[in-house]
């Protein structure tokens, strides 16, 4: 399928239609940084197998991550963390 050494798989699925005939639906969906590491690379790879056809679809969808950590920034759920600086007895 279409994943590479460097992406984190986020699902794996393999479908079995009709065991008797074959039919087979697989897919894939990875997530990857761009050689240069300034964009998020999201794809999806879809294979579909049957006693006659053989067909597959490879979608990206890419964004910058500096756009993406703006996005988070502003449309994300803050949460806040303290620590304090008393002195152990």
């Amino acid at each position: 399928m279409g994943s590479e050494n460097n992406s984190l798989t986020l699902q794996q699925r393999v479908i079995r239609d009709d065991s008797a005939n074959l039919h087979l639906h697989c897919r894939e969906i990875t997530l990857r940084l761009s050689p240069d590491c300034r964009q998020l690379v999201l794809t999806r790879y879809t294979e579909h197998y049957g006693p006659a056809l053989v067909r597959w679809i490879e979608r990206s969808h890419t964004v910058s991550v500096a756009e993406l950590f703006r996005w988070l920034v502003a449309n994300g759920e803050a949460g806040v963390m303290r620590a304090s600086s008393q002195s152990l007895p």
